[in-house]
């Protein structure tokens, strides 16, 4: 009988193992002018490597004018399905978790209480899975270190500990159980099953390249598996004792091992965008030493933590590197995987928030605007938008208020195409109460495996509005998710779920996050890898940023279920194993490559800070203390990055956009602006530059976002009610209960018109807030009609059209101004015109603000209606000195609802007028300019670019100089 092969080749560690590894290959595989490797499987840690190891091999033999006899090449994890064969077939990763969901939901919820206090209710699927998947992975993670439940039941310390894992062992009997009866494996127990039959057979040649941390499992498939197995080991035939015969490092023999850590090889780094600098600077160093690129030398970056890989992508190319992720995207990530989480999203909330996400979504908003012919998408979002930002609706089936249909119709032709769009998830129209069709939806439902294969087709519907050229990550993703797809929809029907459309799309969406898709770099690609890769690349420079705890080595502490305390008690992969790896992992970063460097940061992507990593500590004691105090207080000396914006402060600086004045006027003599509300005195006064941005070009910002009336709107809904009151026949009403009976009719009415019955719950506790503040207002009115007053008009209105305007040297300006409210009291003939407030300021707070201790006009309201007196046609006895001005408070405090008049003093009443009248001048001269103070509640920062450092300094500023 033929004795199977045991070899460990040491190839040192003077050189990249990958180069070196495949010189042995074809060294020992050449017959002739032929590589004869086609019955060689190669193994490596990962895919990256993987591909490197075939891109070298048709490299060297190409350049040797040999022919090559492609070996199979695959990774550590592809390996134990090459050596034994089940009896039924490998049971899918889901597979397994809705067998364990199946367990779970078949025991008795006092039994499980071991396990878990607070159990999912039993329709509540994705909390099942999702236990499911816990119990799956902790199933899995035990089997690779040849361990089962029962095992750790025996090393349990206490008695709450050993009935958990009893109660696991006897769930994991039942799985196994459950699986055999729909004919399906769990792969780890049949690795194992081939194991203990000593069944494990490979017809090829294994060749293990870099396989420095193989799980314990796949170790024993490969002892007692009948094959012939080589072992290349990255390290000299000297540090033999250090490793098995598989080339997995002994955990004890590295955890003494000393780095040969230079100083100059740790660079210490601030914050993210500091490290990501530090890169760059590390970068052009290593260019100048070993080459440029272009001359087939190779510099990588090494990334130990994915949140790096954007800072460093944006800090590279803005200085003139072309970068390559090597560690790709998750799909997730992708725009497939947020049509994927969008959709799921809508398909089980089904409201208007959900809908104007999923519209955004770039594929959806170009078959929207296609399919019902609409000019561009930014139309009809801005529509959507709108009846988000002023109705607040929730859900899409739930009944439009009047006003939101008839100022929105766009919208709702939109969420009418999306419901047909998404029709293969439907179950058809629900019923009312008396049996009729109503507009809501059921989710129709089907098993997992069924949506899958639904999904698959509707995916199919989803053009890609992007070039071609532009879209090579869509296309990626595109065929992952299908064959993800097509994967799933085979699932064992006796395991299978029925569930929704919209569970199942969520479920989908969630299996994405574990895909990647990478491209292909080009040649002269810096390359971005992760930590894992490192070690196996063969560039001859490499810069790793973030060297530091907890990126390196990783912890595996923080388990609820295997602590490392017990992980260290069962001998399973521990904090020690993990570090020993990553030493092993240092030692090949540093002694394989000419130049190297570590960039070792004091704060994480996320700001939380970041100790130097433990791999420091690989040295003598002197060196560590120095090292850490070095990368904790020092500085690196800085050299200049240049990136592709570094062209000089005019080409940085971002110019405010300028106005072309001859756009907005019709004619030379035209002036730009003819008529001005009192509103827009208040603008031109705080900023004539906004003023232009809001009363000439009429761009005003809209906030889909809020789920709660803005103050202006609480302020509109009120001044509804008041406003009908006012028209009403019980405006003269003394009663307090009828007033109130009125004022809260009104109130509702106007809800209704604009809000509707479904809208979101902050917009109806609004409603009952305005409420009380009304009822506070009746006790008010009634006082006021008890003194004489009565209300003589509402929403009285003045404009140009009726002659009012201001004259100034300049020309004319029209004015426009309509009032909340006009009272008369008969006894006296006195007038007096308020304006509703839903606060409790007084005129004077809200119309001055000291600056330097002198009160300085903010707000011209009250002056402006005084100015436009005579055009209310009030009678000859309505003089601007015979009118009362002031507000009639609303405020959240009943004692602050009321009546408030100005007291203006004659000479402040005269300033305003003068202040008017420049303002008129201004506007005519087309005096346009953005003003230097500060602006509150700044609806245009983004445009005039007002960083939120320089406001809240400015703010401060400015509270230090107030009242």
């Amino acid at each position: 009988m033929k004795q199977n092969l045991r070899e460990t080749i040491y190839l040192g560690w003077d050189a990249p193992l990958l180069p070196a590894a495949v010189q042995t290959l074809i060294s020992r595989f050449q017959v002739d002018d032929r590589v004869e490797l086609e019955n060689v499987l190669c193994v490596l840690p990962t895919a990256r490597g993987a591909n490197r190891l075939k891109k070298l091999l048709f490299d060297a033999t190409a350049s040797a004018s040999l022919m090559l006899e492609l070996p199979t090449i695959i990774t550590t994890g592809e390996l134990p399905e090459r050596l034994y064969h089940p009896n039924y077939p490998a049971a899918l990763e889901f597979e397994q978790t809705l067998a364990w969901a199946g367990v779970l939901r078949h025991t008795h919820a006092d039994d499980l209480k071991v396990l878990v206090p607070s159990l999912p209710t039993e329709d509540a699927v994705g909390a099942w899975l999702e236990l499911a998947g816990t119990i799956r992975r902790l199933h899995g993670e035990l089997s690779t270190s040849m361990l089962s439940f029962d095992d750790v039941a025996g090393q349990a310390e206490t008695d709450g500990e050993k009935r958990r894992w009893e109660l696991l062992a006897t769930l994991s009997h039942q799985y196994e159980t459950e699986l055999e009866r729909v004919q399906l494996a769990d792969p780890d127990n049949a690795r194992i099953d081939a194991i203990q039959k000593r069944s494990c057979r490979c017809d090829q040649t294994i060749v293990l390249i870099g396989t420095s941390d193989m799980s314990d499992l796949l170790l024993r498939m490969l002892e007692v598996a009948k094959a012939d197995v080589i072992a290349m080991v990255a390290a000299p035939k000297s540090m033999a004792n250090r490793f098995d015969k598989f080339g997995c490092v002994h955990t004890e023999r590295w955890l003494e091992h000393e780095l040969p850590l230079n100083d100059e090889h740790l660079v210490p780094a601030d914050d993210i965008s500091d490290q990501a600098v530090a890169v760059a600077q590390s970068l052009d160093e290593q260019i100048k030493v070993v080459g440029h690129r272009e001359s087939g030398q190779r510099v990588v970056i090494g990334v130990t933590d994915e949140t790096h890989v954007g800072p460093v992508e944006m800090e590279l190319r803005g200085s003139g590197h072309h970068t390559f992720r090597g560690l790709g995207w998750t799909v997730a990530s992708t725009s497939i995987g947020r049509l994927f989480d969008l959709t799921s999203a809508h398909l089980q909330l089904r409201t208007w928030r959900t809908l104007a996400a999923l519209v955004r979504h770039s594929h959806v908003a170009h078959q929207i605007t296609q399919s019902l012919e609409l000019e561009n998408s930014a139309k009809w979002i801005e529509n959507l938008d709108g009846l988000l930002a002023n109705h607040y609706p929730t859900r899409i089936d739930g009944e439009l208020p009047t006003v939101a249909i008839s100022r929105h119709s766009v919208a709702i032709e939109v969420a009418k195409w999306v419901d047909q769009w998404l029709q293969p998830f439907w179950g058809g129209l629900g019923k009312t109460s008396a049996g009729k069709k109503s507009a809501s939806r059921k989710s129709a439902t089907k098993t997992i495996g069924g949506w899958c294969s639904t999904i698959a087709d509707w995916l199919d519907s989803v053009p890609s509005p992007l070039p071609e050229h532009q879209s090579h990550r869509t296309s990626m993703a595109t065929h992952a998710a299908k064959t993800l797809l097509q994967r799933f929809a085979s699932l064992n029907s006796d395991l299978d779920l029925t569930v929704t459309g919209g569970i199942a799309m969520e479920m989908m969406s969630v299996r994405l996050a574990d895909l990647r898709v990478v491209g292909t770099p080009d040649a002269n690609d810096i390359e971005i890898i992760g930590w894992l890769d490192l070690a196996l690349d063969d560039a001859d420079a490499m810069t790793v940023i973030g060297f530091n705890h907890p990126f390196v080595p990783s912890a595996v502490t923080s388990d609820p279920f295997l602590p490392g305390s017990l992980r260290t008690m069962l001998r399973m992969a521990d904090n020690d194993r993990r570090f020993a790896r990553d030493i092993y992992a240092a030692q090949l970063v540093l002694s394989t490559r000419r130049h190297t460097r570590f960039i070792v940061g004091k704060n994480g992507a996320d700001g939380s800070p970041t100790p130097p990593s433990r791999l420091i500590a690989a040295a003598p004691k002197p060196d560590i203390a120095r090292r850490v105090r070095n990368l904790l207080e020092g500085k690196r000396e800085l050299a200049q990055v240049v990136h592709s914006w570094d062209k000089g402060p005019d080409v940085t600086h971002l110019p405010i956009p300028k106005f072309d004045l001859s756009k907005e006027r019709k004619s030379a003599s035209d002036p730009i602006v003819k008529v001005m509300s009192v509103t827009a005195f208040r603008d031109y006064l705080t900023c004539p530059y906004r003023f232009y941005i809001r009363h000439v070009l009429k761009y005003k910002p809209l906030d889909d976002e809020g789920r709660e009336l803005a103050a202006n709107q609480f302020g509109d809904l009120v001044h509804g009610a008041l406003e009908d009151f006012g028209n009403s026949p019980y405006k003269g009403e003394s009663s307090v209960s009828k007033i109130e009976a009125a004022l809260l009719e009104y109130l509702h009415a106007y809800a209704d018109r604009y809000y509707g019955g479904d809208t979101s719950m902050a917009v109806t506790l609004q409603v009952t807030q305005a409420e009380r503040r009304l009822k506070a207002v009746a006790i008010e009115q009634a006082q006021r009609i008890e003194q004489g007053w009565t209300i003589h008009a509402t929403e009285a209105s003045v404009s140009e059209s009726a002659g009012a305007c201001i004259t100034v040297p300049e020309g004319k300006m029209g004015i426009r101004g309509r009032f909340d409210r006009i009272d008369f009291h008969a006894q006296t003939g006195r007038w007096a015109i308020l304006d509703y407030k839903t606060h409790g300021h007084s005129p004077e707070k809200k119309h001055f603000k000291k600056i330097d201790g002198v009160p300085t006009w903010i707000d011209l309201q009250l002056p402006l209606y005084r100015m436009m007196i005579p055009y209310l046609d009030l009678g000859k006895d309505a003089s601007p000195a015979n009118v009362e001005l002031g507000y009639f408070n609303v405020s959240e405090k009943d004692e602050e609802t009321k009546i408030n008049l100005a007291t203006f003093t004659p000479e402040q009443l005269d300033e305003a007028d003068e202040i008017i009248c420049r303002c008129v001048s201004g506007v005519l001269r087309e005096e346009f300019e953005p003003t230097d103070q500060h602006v509150d509640f700044d609806d245009y920062s983004m445009i005039l670019q007002t960083g939120i450092a320089d406001r809240m300094l400015d703010r401060d500023e400015v509270w230090g100089q107030g009242e």
